[in-house]
């Protein structure tokens, strides 16, 4: 379109909306409503908007909260598998302690804990899983246990813990046992500076560690409620925007005489 298509065409548009204006106003006999400025563009999120839209949108609120929280023990027990974990604890000691009355030095505590790290890496060799591999008699290579089995000394003490995760929690279990009877041995075998024994029996958690289904319950009922009242308050807002003929009418208070449509520039 050129230049005087435009003209022509804007003032064409101008007469149609001005005689569109008339008939609406002949209609509804005037304005019930103060026309809106440009001041009252601005969408104002109130806390009355939000307890409003909470209000009016609660039945689907609950509804998709409690469906995504389903969803999410669907997903924990048909779709992941479980992690099952067991523990067992080991105490270093330094050879040059004869007896518990002995007093405890600082020297001797600190060469504990070091001892302590020097025990973890033997434990985590394969020397050591090829023994436990053996002892129960496993399909397993060194490396594919070093996966399940990992043992470290905990801050600041004479504690060895090795922690094994497995799909299976009697697999877990007789592979800690299996650390546990025959870690020491080889650890003392091994290193002449100490000793090692066993702190307590096999620590077994009878629930699988991952995935945990009460927080993927919870983050499930959490990503419900968020999407679901995020819907509710964006069905709030957008009756300030005019989208379609309702919402002139609503927001006017006129009726709608007729549309008159947007032509694009050739």
């Amino acid at each position: 379109m050129n230049e005087q298509q435009n003209a022509a065409f804007d003032a064409a548009y101008k007469v149609a909306y001005e005689a569109a204006l008339e008939a609406a106003q002949s209609v509804s006999g005037g304005y019930e409503k103060e026309p809106v400025t440009g001041e009252e563009d601005t969408v104002e999120i109130s806390f009355r908007k939000i307890l409003d839209a909470f209000r009016r949108h609660w039945p689907i609120i609950t509804a998709l909260t409690l469906l995504f929280a389903l969803l999410g023990g669907l997903y924990v027990q048909l779709l992941v598998t479980p992690t099952y974990q067991a523990s067992v604890n080991l105490i270093v000691q330094t050879n040059n302690v004869e007896s518990s009355d002995q007093t405890v030095s600082n020297e001797y505590v600190n060469s504990a804990k070091n001892l302590a790290k020097t025990y973890a890496r033997i434990l985590n060799s394969s020397k050591v899983q090829n023994h436990v591999i053996k002892d129960l008699g496993l399909d397993l290579s060194s490396l594919e246990l070093k996966e399940m089995a990992v043992a470290a000394p905990v801050t600041d003490s004479q504690i060895v813990t090795v922690t094994v995760s497995t799909d299976r929690q009697d697999l877990s279990e007789q592979i800690a046992d299996a650390y546990l009877r025959l870690g020491p041995s080889d650890l003392n075998a091994l290193v002449e500076a100490g000793k090692c024994n066993a702190v307590s029996g096999v620590d077994v958690k009878k629930d699988p560690i991952k995935p945990g289904m009460k927080r993927t319950v919870a983050l499930g009922a959490l990503l419900g409620f968020a999407l679901s009242f995020a819907y509710a308050l964006f069905s709030e807002l957008r009756k300030h925007f005019i989208i379609s003929t309702s919402d002139v009418k609503e927001i006017l208070n006129l009726p709608v005489i007729g549309i008159i449509p947007a032509f694009g520039e050739e």
